[in-house]
């Protein structure tokens, strides 16, 4: 009998410590949610633009992109844009999490207008919203939207680390006032 009361006291020790953890998830998906909630996104709504051209082997047996090379282009995207603003491999990060909701297919051969906005800066992490886009056509709604989150590291111990300054303000160039 006391054995099992005293098991009992395990398992709800443990499940009361999980409970900060599992709020703070929450809160996460629902950012997350936030972000891919909406497909009426136009590419007027991000400040900077990649262009990507698909390939005959993105394709897959449907007929359409396959989904992971949305990943690709979203990763591209980002990183390029830092690159050629100076921001390059002196400024190590790392995708910490990343999310895409499709909405309707790609085919090859097409140009992917990859649309790019920070949506949240943290003091380590910066969140941006990407939209993709078909054939150049800023009018249509977005086919896919992302979420992309980047954690700028310590070079040496490789913990997060507060975003440069440099790094900053080159990504507050992707702030869109609204």
């Amino acid at each position: 009998m006391m054995h099992r009361n005293a098991t009992h006291f395990c398992m709800l020790s443990l499940s009361s410590s999980l409970q900060p953890i599992r709020r703070a998830e929450a809160v996460r998906h629902n950012m997350l949610r936030r972000v891919l909630s909406t497909t009426t996104t136009s590419a007027e709504y991000y400040p900077h633009y990649e262009i990507r051209q698909t390939r005959w082997n993105d394709n897959d047996g449907f007929g359409h992109i396959n989904n992971s090379i949305y990943y690709n282009f979203m990763d591209d995207a980002v990183n390029m844009q830092l690159i050629d603003r100076g921001i390059g491999k002196e400024y190590p990060r790392f995708i910490a999490e990343n999310g895409i909701k499709f909405f309707r297919p790609i085919q090859f051969p097409s140009q992917v207008l990859v649309g790019l906005r920070v949506v949240k800066f943290g003091i380590s992490s910066v969140t941006y919203d990407v939209g993709f886009f078909c054939e150049n056509n800023k009018e249509a709604a977005a086919s896919a939207r992302g979420k992309f989150v980047h954690v700028y590291l310590d070079e040496e111990t490789k913990r997060p680390k507060a975003i440069p300054e440099e790094a900053r303000k080159v990504l507050q160039l992707l702030v869109l006032e609204e």
